[in-house]
């Protein structure tokens, strides 16, 4: 068992995987892909000059070096990684990453074109295939409520235990499987069993080495709809801008003193007077709600640019 909370593989090792799943991938374009004149996809596909093929060393086995952010696999186990493990930045993880690591598990090469076996393979259990099906289970458990209840391996991964540890310690807390003949991403184990989700969770409570479910901070909560309430054009500009400081716990005078406005334009621009578009300033009172500064002072421009002489909205047609 694990000690308390314990990743079990660094992001380094992962890392090294993903790069040796995608070699394994390229092997598989450089003996099966296409064969015709100047045609060279696992070249195109690693990134790499395509006159390496000539060189007499190059090997699928053991290519040169090659760059893993220009693949999407790399960007995947990253978001993964966070989540499976619940590292910061966790929460911003969408169920986009979860089908995409689904076509993963069930669609990438399990082998290089020698029938070496890739960090994909089921007949292995390589950190690589772990780590995204630990993801998997974790989402597909507290994000995904339709998707049916977890199986023992999925336990195991989550609880970071062995499967016969795991089928001990719910039996001997009186835990009852069901019969299922849900979907696996995994041959590895018996997959006609799975602990109803509830008890799931309460079980998995329990693990010294479950590491468990992080919750937004409310810092992180609060900006979100900061950024929502500045982005809603179904409300005047500078009734968003007083939406938005109440959410940061702010009255006016107190927010525009300490992001160094000028009283009298600030003043102004809360009451949807047509004050001057002074590009600085906007991008100050943007930098103090956390805004991208140019983008949120074009749109305080464009704002002010409509305003006639009398405080009104100008007609755009005029």
């Amino acid at each position: 068992m694990s000690k308390t909370g314990e990743i079990p593989y660094t992001w380094e090792e992962i890392e090294a995987e993903v790069r040796d799943a995608i070699r394994c991938q390229a092997s598989i374009l450089e003996t099966f892909g296409p064969c015709f004149k100047d045609c060279n996809i696992a070249m195109d596909f690693l990134g790499l000059p395509r006159e390496l093929h000539a060189d007499l060393e190059f090997s699928m086995e053991a290519p040169p070096d090659f760059d893993l952010e220009r693949h999407v696999i790399h960007h995947l186990a990253k978001e993964a990684y966070r989540y499976a493990y619940q590292l910061d930045g966790c929460w911003d993880c969408d169920v986009h990453v979860w089908h995409e690591v689904d076509t993963l598990l069930q669609g990438y090469p399990q082998t290089d074109a020698e029938g070496n076996g890739s960090p994909f393979c089921t007949l292995n259990d390589f950190p690589l295939r772990r780590m995204f099906e630990t993801f998997f289970a974790r989402y597909s458990l507290f994000e995904r409520e339709t998707m049916g209840d977890p199986d023992i391996r999925e336990l195991s991964l989550l609880a970071n235990m062995t499967v016969p540890a795991v089928r001990t310690s719910l039996s001997k807390e009186g835990f009852k499987l069901e019969r299922s003949s849900g979907v696996s991403r995994s041959n590895q184990e018996d997959k006609s069993f799975r602990l109803p989700r509830e008890d799931a969770i309460l079980w998995l409570s329990r693990r010294r080495g479950f590491i468990p479910q992080r919750t937004k901070p409310e810092g992180e909560a609060v900006r979100e709809i900061v950024v929502k309430t500045l982005a809603d054009e179904t409300m005047p500009f500078h009734t968003r801008i007083a939406q938005a400081i109440g959410l940061l716990g702010e009255d006016l005078a107190t927010f525009a003193t300490a992001a160094g406005l000028d009283t009298e334009w600030f003043d102004g621009l809360m009451a949807g007077r047509p004050v001057s578009p002074d590009v600085q300033a906007l991008r100050g009172l943007a930098k103090a709600l956390g805004m991208d500064e140019p983008a949120f002072a074009g749109t305080g421009v464009r704002h002010l640019l409509t305003i006639d002489i009398s405080g009104d909205a100008a007609d755009p047609q005029q």
